[in-house]
């Protein structure tokens, strides 16, 4: 009878033991791969003469920043309001698309963007 008991005692033991290993393999896990807080870059085509480029790349898990690239310069900007659409905003920089499609006024220079395809 102590027999049984000791070994029912190290069975309970070793599934303990188990139970723990798989919750620190789990919650290793759910570090090692945290979720993904950056979407892009995206390529914008922009009318001009000669044509230009603005990479936008949404940072953040509810991507409430964008970093901005365009002519050498790079802004983070910042979600603002909107009816429609995103917006973004950064010192001088205003940015808003819609689908493929952006309006860009940077330091005083108005765009009208694409996503290049």
């Amino acid at each position: 009878m102590i027999g049984d008991i000791a070994q029912i005692s190290s069975k309970g033991a070793i599934h303990v033991a188990l139970g723990a290993l798989l919750l620190v393999l789990v919650s290793a896990t759910a570090q090692a791969s945290p979720a993904k807080t950056t979407r892009g870059p995206f390529v914008f085509i922009c009318q001009g003469s000669p044509l230009t480029k603005l990479t936008a790349t949404f940072l953040g898990k509810d991507a409430d920043r964008a970093k901005l690239a365009y002519n050498g310069k790079t802004v983070v900007a910042k979600q603002a309001l909107s009816a429609d659409g995103a917006r973004y905003q950064a010192p001088g920089v205003d940015f808003w698309n819609k689908g493929d499609d952006a309006t860009v006024e940077w330091r005083g220079k108005s765009l009208n963007c694409s996503i290049k395809k």
